[in-house]
């Protein structure tokens, strides 16, 4: 008798799993998975198309992690293209930021620069005012002392002047009163005798006695 081999049947293959199929772990602990599901749906990240590959029929446990390992790369991507623009964006907004306020702080800065370069001109404007004013009094002082120290020196020479020659008029004067007074001196003796005879004459010529 000739012996029968037995085939060995292959797997039914079906378009979809039929509902009465128990679930796999994977699935359940992938579906248990919120916090990814969540943070996804916190950064705005949209429900798209499932890949091809749900379509297809689910022949082993390999193809479940592999159908896993993808989604989860997916998601993966997805959130760190999604961080990767929230970073962007924290990035461009501190910068606009920081931009705003450097620009205030320069302008403030300027502000500042000009006020203090308007009070240097004016400061600089006063000092120059008073170094004109502080010249043009020195210069009339120095010319109102030349003019006091040359009528000082013009008196001093007035009253030596006058000085000298009072001492002359004075010494020419003694010395013509000397002469004169000796003149008298000798003339008014001589002048009274004369008188006497005269006097004389005239009584004896007259007769008057003298007395």
């Amino acid at each position: 008798m000739k012996k029968v081999k037995s085939r060995k049947s292959p797997l039914p293959t079906t378009s979809s799993p039929s509902p009465s199929q128990p679930k796999s772990r994977i699935l359940n602990s992938s579906k248990k998975k919120k916090p990814i599901a969540n943070v996804a749906a916190a950064a705005g990240l949209s429900r798209s198309s499932p890949p091809p590959s749900l379509n297809k029929t689910l022949a082993s446990i390999s193809d479940l992690k592999e159908l896993a390992s993808s989604r989860f790369e997916d998601i993966k991507c997805r959130l760190i293209d999604c961080s990767h623009s929230e970073i962007i964006k924290d990035l461009e907004a501190s910068h606009s930021r920081l931009h705003k306020r450097f620009k205030i702080q320069s302008q403030t800065c300027q502000q500042l620069m000009d006020e203090g370069e308007k009070d240097f001109k004016k400061m600089t404007e006063r000092i120059t005012e008073t170094t004109e004013v502080m010249k043009e009094t020195y210069a009339e002082f120095m010319a109102e002392a030349q003019a006091t120290a040359s009528r000082v020196l013009m008196l001093k020479k007035t009253t030596y002047t006058i000085c000298m020659g009072y001492q002359m008029f004075s010494e020419s004067a003694r010395v013509s009163f000397a002469t004169k007074f000796a003149v008298c001196k000798t003339a008014i003796p001589e002048l009274s005798k004369s008188f006497e005879k005269s006097i004389g004459a005239l009584q004896g010529r007259f007769g008057i006695p003298s007395n």
